[in-house]
């Protein structure tokens, strides 16, 4: 089978799957195959449409968001400098005007200006100390970034720069491609990372929607088997990048009040309890118990679990 294909299956699948939740699975599971496009088909046609919408739609965010992260690095940088640049005025000042005066006045400010150097001695000391402890707390992003920041201006090398943050020629590999990205998103200043992370988002979807079917095994353990499942699956988030894709669209074609949009949003639910009502054949109290639990353990579990694993996995790949 090409998944690829399109014929006129899609155009007799299209106005059922959005406005009769449920028909098409039942429709597929009872045999009626030939006359509807395959769940599969229709699900990466739908959704290879929605992530194409959604990337042109949200560039303007991306270069937003990048923006912010490099203002960020900009703005840490500028207040180191002007810290430095305070301390080291008032160092001058005092030592200027110890010069002036004699005696005990000129003792005392004398002491003030070395106290100040001992705390700056200290200062570098400990940036020092946290340099080389940095290995330990590397993956907490606590590292010394005047450090790095002064080996990426001389154009050291990235060994270089691993050893000068702690790390030792016997060190793991992993630990060592951990320094390398950290390095990395530093001397680049983030740029790219979300692009990273909105690429995983299709290929988590083949672990996702597996998960959605396996909830529903559990749920409706004595409705067929895990291959029903999974027709239902594909068919439902077939439908929410299709509807998803209409609502991107239509906003970018009108300001639609958010109000609507929640309301879309939340016209999902109740799609969702209509379909499994259809497709299991239970009754609506049951149903919408049902699809609370299975909404609840989605979005508040495996979501977030998946929303963080992207985030490591995207700074892997970066």
């Amino acid at each position: 089978m090409n998944y690829f294909s399109v014929d006129a299956r899609f155009f007799r699948s299209f106005i059922p799957l959005l406005l009769r939740p449920g028909f098409l699975a039942k429709q597929y599971v009872s045999g009626k195959r030939l006359m509807y496009l395959h769940p599969a088909q229709f699900y990466l046609f739908a959704s290879i449409v929605f992530f194409f919408i959604f990337s042109v739609s949200t560039r303007n965010a991306q270069k937003e968001f990048e923006k912010g992260l490099r203002d960020s690095f900009g703005k840490e940088q500028a207040i180191i400098n002007e810290t430095n640049r305070i301390r080291d005025s008032i160092q001058q000042a005092l030592e200027i005007q110890a010069a002036k005066m004699e005696g005990k006045d000129s003792l005392v400010i004398q002491e003030m200006a070395n106290n100040l150097k001992g705390k700056d001695s200290l200062s570098k000391k400990s940036s020092k100390n946290k340099s080389n402890n940095v290995k330990g707390s590397m993956l907490g992003f606590n590292f010394d970034t005047k450090v790095l920041d002064s080996l990426t201006r001389a154009n050291a090398s990235t060994d270089v720069k691993l050893k000068a943050l702690g790390y030792k020629d016997s060190d793991g590999w992993f630990a060592k491609f951990v320094g390398k990205q950290i390095i990395k998103f530093r001397e680049n200043r983030g740029v790219g990372i979300l692009k990273a992370f909105l690429d995983t988002i299709p290929i988590s979807m083949f672990f996702l929607i597996p998960i959605f079917a396996f909830l529903l095994r559990i749920l409706y353990r004595k409705r067929g088997r895990f291959a029903h499942h999974m027709v239902f699956s594909f068919y439902y988030f077939a439908f929410m990048f299709l509807a998803s894709s209409i609502l991107i669209l239509a906003n970018y074609i009108i300001d639609i009040p958010d109000w609507i949009d929640f309301l879309i949003i939340a016209s999902t639910f109740f799609y969702l309890i209509i379909s499994l009502k259809r497709f299991y054949e239970q009754g609506y109290i049951k149903t919408f118990f049902k699809t609370c639990i299975l909404s609840f353990i989605y979005l508040i579990f495996v979501i977030p679990v998946t929303f963080v694993m992207l985030w490591v996995v995207s700074f892997f790949l970066y």
